[in-house]
C-alpha cells in the first residue's frame, strides 16, 4: 500500500528537524571543537612516521629514476619534512 505524497513530505520534514536539532546540540556542547583537538593530536603523533615514510619514498623514487636513467621532477621538500620536531 503506497502512502500519499504528503506523508513523505511530513516524514522528510520531521527527519530534517531531528537532524538539525542534533547538529545544534553538537555545536552548543563543543563536540566539534573537541573532535578537532583530538584529530590534531592524532595527526601530530603520526607526523614523524609519516615524514619518514615520505623521505623513504622520495629516496626510492630517485633511486629508481637514476637506475633507469630518467629525470624526475619531484616537488621541493617541505620545511618540516627533514626535521623531526617542528
Amino acid at each position: 500500500m503506497a502512502h500519499p505524497p504528503v506523508f513523505y513530505a511530513k516524514v522528510s520534514a520531521l527527519c530534517f528537524m531531528a537532524g538539525g536539532a542534533m547538529e545544534l546540540f553538537m555545536i552548543k556542547t563543543g563536540f566539534y571543537d573537541k573532535v578537532t583537538e583530538i584529530e590534531a593530536a592524532r595527526l601530530e603523533e603520526a607526523r614523524p612516521e609519516r615524514e619518514a615514510f615520505l623521505r623513504q619514498l622520495r629516496a626510492d623514487i630517485e633511486e629508481q629514476a637514476k637506475a633507469r636513467n630518467v629525470t624526475v621532477h619531484l616537488p621541493p621538500v617541505s620545511a618540516g619534512e627533514g626535521q623531526g620536531d617542528d
